[in-house]
């Protein structure tokens, strides 16, 4: 991409879009694959010209909208094993858009938002079992046995496959993970809370926070919520970020077990995964899906193995 910067672009037509990619060396770029861009949310729907005097001239996109074209492009295009897949460039515009007023309009956002949320969740079973391993290692208390751990590996894969939460299974089996000590004669079972910089967290209250995620996942894939409540979404994410930003870097040094969770991306594209999953956690409280007691800033920026997206 360090040749394209400082350019000034131009306006352009689809065919404009495909030229440059080709001279990027994407030999199979065409029309069709613009169209499909557009459809996705990538690109926004190019404008009409006014009609030349032989009759309606192309449509063209404005000059941000080539710009982008071509960084993404680049993206895509990088050598294995840093190649970017079509869901990440999905969140790398959504973060254009959560961060830019000027680049992403909302009804490119609306359409990528919705490819974004019927993209969420497919995971293949090794992504699953992945994500299943990473959830077990965040949450298991140092103490918890083979069979705690394997009890919660097979249940969030399942979880992650199907795409159904289990919430009863999960509790069970997670506060075994996160607790596996008997309770006492006579006494209930004394249940550790998940620690970190915004306080204690249960795992009622991290399986919460999930359902609510996945349930603003399908108000996303059904198109579903309006742009007055999208706009106070990403505002509010703004707000909440910019103060996050404030204190990452000192909970990034800390010598907590939660500090890498808090250290800067070196990709864009890890960026953009923090942003999206950031601004869906802002989505569910707009949308009222969080539960009474559970702080809506603590998830801002962690990057949670236990989550929608891959």
């Amino acid at each position: 991409m360090n040749e394209d910067r400082g350019r000034e672009w131009s306006e352009g037509t689809s065919d404009d879009l495909v030229a440059d990619a080709h001279a990027r060396g994407v030999a199979r770029a065409g029309t069709r694959m613009v169209a499909d861009w557009v459809e996705q949310g990538l690109l926004d729907r190019p404008r009409p010209r006014p009609a030349a005097a032989n009759g309606t001239e192309p449509r063209v996109f404005p000059p941000s909208q080539r710009d982008l074209f071509t960084r993404l492009l680049a993206a895509r295009e990088r050598p294995v094993p840093g190649r970017v897949g079509q869901r990440s460039l999905v969140r790398v515009v959504l973060y254009v858009w959560l961060i830019d007023d000027d680049v992403v309009p909302f009804a490119q956002a609306r359409r990528a938002l919705r490819t974004y949320a019927r993209s969420a969740g497919r995971l293949t079973a090794v992504r699953s079992r992945e994500t299943a391993r990473a959830v077990v290692e965040e949450l298991a208390h140092p103490s918890a046995g083979a069979r705690q751990r394997r009890a919660a590996q097979v249940a969030v894969e399942e979880c992650e496959r199907t795409g159904r939460l289990d919430r009863e299974r999960l509790t069970s089996v997670l506060t075994d993970l996160c607790s596996p000590w008997p309770a006492g004669p006579g006494a209930p079972k004394v249940e550790r809370a998940r620690s970190g910089p915004f306080g204690p967290a249960s795992v009622q209250h991290y399986l919460a926070r999930w359902q609510a995620t996945r349930r603003t996942i399908g108000h996303l894939r059904q198109a579903e919520t309006d742009e007055a409540t999208l706009d106070r979404a990403r505002m509010a994410y703004r707000r909440n970020w910019a103060d996050y930003q404030a204190s990452r870097a000192a909970w990034a040094a800390g010598d907590g077990a939660l500090a890498g969770c808090f250290a800067d991306l070196a990709t864009v594209e890890g960026r953009a995964t923090d942003a999206v999953n950031a601004f869906v956690d802002r989505l569910a409280d707009e949308l009222g899906l969080l539960t009474a007691g559970t702080p809506a800033a603590d998830a801002i920026g962690s990057r949670r193995a236990y989550r929608q997206v891959s």
